[in-house]
């Protein structure tokens, strides 16, 4: 298993682990400009040249970044790799308070639980069906 920085021959993976995970129009044109954005942190896990699944990390201030998205393949889903992952980048950025927001209804929940994320906060009715949960980790 190796985490690593996308590249610009990454670009049709990750629309389609995006595609596959999150159902939106063409992502293409996003991750070729957040690739090269300063701003932000593209990461992939793979395994023998195989990509799992990636996320995107931006830089909101400087001692905190937020969790833009994250998404594993179906296939490899609910076999530890997300948990590793996300693991990896809590340990990379272990300097950053990291925050995301999540749909109550998205099982990742669960696993932003498991890796030591706590809840801060909860936005009523933010989604059409659901609320938004916030999330944050800090280093103890």
């Amino acid at each position: 298993m190796k985490i690593r920085i996308a590249q610009i021959n990454d670009l049709n993976e990750l629309e389609s682990i995006s595609e596959e995970q999150f159902h939106f129009e063409s992502l293409r044109p996003k991750f070729n400009n957040l690739i090269f954005d300063k701003d932000y942190v593209v990461k992939v896990i793979e395994i023998k040249k195989t990509i799992l699944g990636f996320i995107v990390l931006k830089y909101v201030d400087k001692n905190v970044i937020d969790i833009y998205s994250i998404a594993i393949k179906n296939k490899y889903q609910n076999k530890g790799y997300g948990y590793k992952f996300l693991r990896d980048i809590v340990k990379s950025f272990s300097n950053y308070k990291i925050t995301l927001e999540v749909s109550e209804k998205n099982s990742a929940k669960k696993l932003y639980l498991k890796c030591g994320f706590k809840i801060d906060t909860i936005r009523k009715q933010y989604y059409p069906d659901s609320n938004a949960i916030l999330m944050s980790y800090i280093r103890d």
